[in-house]
Formats: structure tokens, sequence, C-alpha cells
């Protein structure tokens, strides 16, 4: 005997609702298992330099606050791997690491980058790495000291002058190298200061005149005295934009003179917006990537954690995971003949 039509269509009707439910319920269930994938867990987070160093710092102040917002809880343990300068972790991350979302790292914010400009030993595509979040996205400076003859940036294009650098692939050294190329500078690098700290001892003494590549968080922490006291003058920013607190200071970007300079000044800048990176190894389940960036943006508007970080003097300004990954797309999507230009410049 057969089942009237009506019957029939009801049947399905009701099979195709019970099988959305238990579909939805499946789903339900797997979001609850990766919200509680971190009960009772170790969450690792790597930094690329030794102890002590301002990575150390930041990653060990996030750790105290990070579990809190991560649900079920977990602890933190900060370990450290230096080498190359943090590529030997950007390296592990991609390669050897666990991708569950158990170990998270942070490396040094020039080394993604390294992948487009043909660095040596890198074993990484930075578009496929899980982009967390970026502690300080911020600019680098261009400074002279006080008795120097240099007045202003468009000095540097008319006089030879001896600039502070450390090694090949920083910032000191790869800025001014850039400059030179692209606009003109007449900037002598001298290598080999083992950082900062003792290129500003050299200006002291005579020694050279500036430096380039000197992060504005750095320079604030360490010499917003010289500032005060009109010791150094700041001749040009490598950003996209001014900072707040150098409305005045022109911007490199400013002294372009064709499309082909200001895009190859605007890839120069590209790494400051993704300030102080940490990422994740390469397809870690999205819920939890969602997780991990959710926690790192809740503990960077922590107050408990500002405050901690503002005693320590570190400062935060933070930058989206999106962000990241759009920043980064944006480099790889560059004409091969542009990274071309800014690897023959960097030389």
């Amino acid at each position: 005997m057969s089942r009237p039509h009506w019957l029939c269509a009801a049947t399905r009707t009701l099979l195709l609702i019970a099988a959305c439910q238990i579909g939805g319920l499946g789903v339900s269930l797997n979001a609850a298992a990766q919200d509680a994938f971190y009960s009772g867990r170790t969450l690792k987070v790597i930094v690329g330099f030794p102890t002590g160093g301002g990575y150390d710092i930041y990653a060990r102040t996030l750790a105290r606050f990070l579990p809190r917002h991560v649900p079920g809880t977990p602890s933190a343990v900060v370990v450290n791997m230096p080498g190359a300068g943090s590529l030997a972790l950007a390296n592990y991350l991609f390669n050897v690491a666990p991708k569950d979302g158990s170990e998270i790292g942070s490396v040094e914010t020039f080394i993604p980058f390294e992948a487009f400009f043909g660095g040596n030993e890198v074993r990484f595509d930075p578009r496929k790495f899980s982009w967390i979040a970026g502690l300080n996205s911020e600019m680098t400076t261009c400074v002279v000291w006080h008795a120097s003859k240099v007045k202003s940036f468009g000095d540097l294009l008319t006089v030879e002058t001896a600039f502070g650098a450390t090694g090949s692939g920083a910032p000191p050294v790869t800025e001014p190298r850039v400059m030179n190329a692209v606009l003109g500078t007449r900037i002598r690098a001298i290598t080999g200061y083992p950082g900062t700290a003792d290129i500003f001892l050299a200006m002291e003494r005579g020694e050279v005149e500036g430096t380039c590549g000197v992060g504005w968080t750095a320079l604030m922490s360490t010499r917003s005295d010289w500032i005060g006291q009109g010791k150094l003058r700041i001749l040009v920013q490598n950003a996209t934009r001014r900072h707040p607190s150098l409305p005045d200071v022109p911007l490199l970007l400013d002294f372009a003179r064709n499309e082909q300079q200001r895009n190859l000044l605007t890839l120069l800048a590209a790494p400051h917006r993704i300030g102080r990176p940490y990422l994740a190894p390469p397809e870690i389940p999205a819920r939890r990537l969602e997780i991990l960036r959710a926690a790192f943006d809740a503990t960077l508007k922590d107050s408990a954690f500002l405050a901690e970080a503002e005693k320590a003097k570190l400062a935060i300004n933070p930058v989206s995971g999106g962000e990241m990954e759009a920043v980064v797309a944006e480099v790889a999507a560059m004409e091969p003949s542009l990274i071309q230009a800014m690897i023959n410049a960097r030389r």
C-alpha cells in the first residue's frame, strides 16, 4: 500500500530537520572541543632571541597575562631559541613545530620579509604562517648628533656623512643603503658596531655623525633625555604615515620623486607595519587561530597588562593578525622587478 504524497513529503522534511540538528550538534561539539583544547595544557611562547633583550622582555610580560584570556586558562612558558636574528625560530615554526596552536613564536620584525628578498637559509613562506598579532607597529628614524653639519635630511643629498651601523641586513645598514641607492643620499655606513648603544657612544666621541634604523620606541626608552636636551637631531622617519609625536619630521616617502622610488620606500617601511610580530605554524585549526587572536586582542587591552608594560617601558601599538596578513600579501603581490630593485639596493 503506497503512502500518501503528503506523508512522504512530511517524512522527508522531518528527516532533513533531524539531519540538520545532528549536523549542528556536531559543529557545536567540535567548537566546544576546540575551545577546550588549552584546558590543562601549557602554551609555549618561543622567542627568537636570548634572555634579557627587548623581544624577551615583551614576551615574558605578555605571558603573565595572556593565559587568563585563553579559554581553558592554560599555563604559559617562555622559551628562548636564539639564532640568526630569529631566522632559526621562523624556520622551526614553519617546518618543525606542532600545527595545533600549542606553540607560538616572536620573531624579529624584518625576518618574515627575508623570504621575498632572497635571504640566505630562509625555509618558509610568510604567506602561509598563522599570523596572530603584532605588539608594536612603529617606525624608525635617522638621527644625527647636535654638532653635526647636517641640519636636515636634504643635507644628506649633498654632504658625505659617516653613519654608525651594525651588521649586514640590520636596519642601520639596510636603510642607508636603500636611501643611497633610491634617493641619492651620500651616507657612508661604518659597520661593525655591536648595537645602537655603541653607535650612540661613537656619536658622542665624534667617530660618526649619526645613524639610521633607530626605532622610535627604543630611542625614547634609552635616549629620551638626549631628545629633550636637543643632543639629537631627528632628520626623517621611515613609515607610511607620520608618528603623532613627530608631526613636523618628514617621511622618507616625502622625498620620492617618482612612482618607482615611492614603491621602493613603501616596501622599505613595510616591516614596521607588523612590529614585533607573533605567529604560529601554518595550517593550525582555524578555530584555534581565532582563539589566539582574540586572546591577544583582549590582553593588549587589559589594563593590568598595559600598566605592567608601561612600568617596563614597553610601547604597545597593536596590529591585528588580519592586518599583518594583508601587509605580507601586499608585498608578495609587488612586481618582481620592484623586489629585485630592493634586493639590489640592499647590497
